[in-house]
């Protein structure tokens, strides 16, 4: 099965480079580092450490193993691979040079074969569930331990993959240790043909953010360019077909409290400008974030990477996008641990386990509609106290769950 799925592969190679190209229309960042994705210009390495992380949550959820990884093995060289632009940004933005950073290669026998002969690495952590058989079977080959952590599996992931059938199993047979999240990814995993004895529990990597050094100081900032503007909701990580709702919902907000601003952060930076015309055609001021303007704006489009996190200390409200469109939510952690009230759309597949925790703490709530959205944004922009409760009930929910750094390197050490 693992020729047919190569030969697919290398059928399908002109159409996935002409897409990398059409993208790079909007963002020339994908037209750039090419050859990286084919296993060429790759640096001679020796014992390399080696993460990878698809995108931006990815990257943001391994910061703190990132981090523990550098120290625990400093004498080592440390390559995070990524998969977009974005995420490539956003390891640069959070790491700098303490890190290398390129493009994993795609699932090509050609293009891994000559990754792994130059890089030589000494492990490989795959942050959550990304199956890649040309790429497990070659580390399998060379000996080098191949561990997947924060790991899981959402139930349309779980039967995708089980159409893969032994495809599937073999591949994950390669891994030394998968690292899940809860105990129905582990479940999940087991049923698709992993070891029993190596898989176990972790708990989720996301709940160990750390807030940035300068946090506070940079949102006071933020807080003191919107002078008297209150209140302050944010549409965090939206996504085509969210914004409508959105703005709708921050119209209904305006005929109560005319000096209302709207923090809007697209899922995409590239698509600040669209979601620009967009405000702009319904009538709303608005501005970008990178721009030093006026801020009477009652629409603030976020067109940066790395500074929502400011922002939510500034919100009486945020809702986490990728949830009122079929996209399986994003991470709502963040914004908890900064200290906003989340509200979501039903969509939260990728995130089952933490909204299952923090609704029954009060810490969040879904809505299913722009109506619905605007009702909750009401309620808690008026209600001071009810806000402070969600935020406490948050927070002790990212308490208690914290320590899976802890545990993931507990499980590299012991099976290495």
């Amino acid at each position: 099965m693992r020729f047919l799925y190569s030969l697919l592969l290398y059928l399908l190679l002109p159409g996935v480079l002409l897409r990398l190209w059409i993208k790079g229309r909007r963002d020339l960042a994908y037209r750039r580092h090419w050859r990286e994705r084919l296993g060429l210009d790759v640096p001679q390495g020796d014992r390399v450490i080696w993460l990878h992380a698809v995108s931006v949550g990815e990257v943001r959820a391994a910061e703190p193993l990132v981090r523990a990884l550098r120290a625990r093995y400093a004498g080592q060289p440390l390559l995070v691979t990524v998969t977009t632009p974005t995420g490539r940004r956003t390891v640069r933005q959070l790491f700098g040079d303490q890190v290398s950073c390129r493009y994993l290669p795609y699932d090509l026998p050609g293009a891994v074969r000559r990754f792994l002969a130059a890089l030589q690495p000494a492990m490989l952590v795959v942050m959550e569930v990304e199956l890649w058989p040309n790429l497990y079977a070659g580390l399998a080959a060379r000996g080098v331990p191949l561990y997947l952590v924060n790991a899981r599996l959402s139930e349309k992931s779980w039967r995708a993959y089980r159409r893969l059938g032994g495809l599937t199993g073999e591949t994950l047979r390669s891994v030394r240790h998968i690292a899940a999240q809860s105990a129905t990814d582990r479940t999940r995993f087991v049923q698709l043909g992993a070891h029993p004895d190596r898989v176990s529990v972790t708990g989720n990597l996301k709940f160990d953010i750390r807030l940035p050094d300068d946090f506070h100081a940079r949102s006071q900032q933020l807080r003191a360019r919107l002078a008297d503007r209150q209140p302050v909701w944010i549409a965090a990580s939206t996504h085509e077909g969210e914004e409508a709702a959105v703005l709708e919902a921050h119209a209904e907000l305006l005929r109560q409290y005319p000096q209302a601003v709207l923090i809007l952060a697209p899922r995409h930076p590239e698509r600040a400008v669209a979601v620009g015309r967009q405000c702009r055609g319904k009538g709303f001021t608005c501005r970008f974030s990178s721009k030093q303007e006026s801020d009477g704006a009652s629409v603030i489009i976020v067109d940066e990477l790395g500074l929502l996190v400011y922002c939510y200390p500034l919100a009486d409200i945020a809702f986490v996008g990728g949830s009122l469109v079929e996209k399986g939510g994003h991470n709502p952690i963040e914004a908890v641990v900064a200290g906003a009230p989340v509200v979501s759309g039903p969509n939260v597949d990728n995130f089952a386990d933490i909204y299952a925790q923090l609704l029954q703490a009060g810490a969040a709530f879904i809505i299913r509609s722009a109506t619905e959205l605007s009702a909750r944004a009401q309620q808690w922009v008026g209600d001071a106290q009810a806000r402070g409760r969600a935020v406490s009930a948050g927070q002790e929910v990212t308490g208690k769950n914290r320590g899976a750094v802890d545990r993931v390197l507990a499980v590299i050490d012991s099976e290495r």
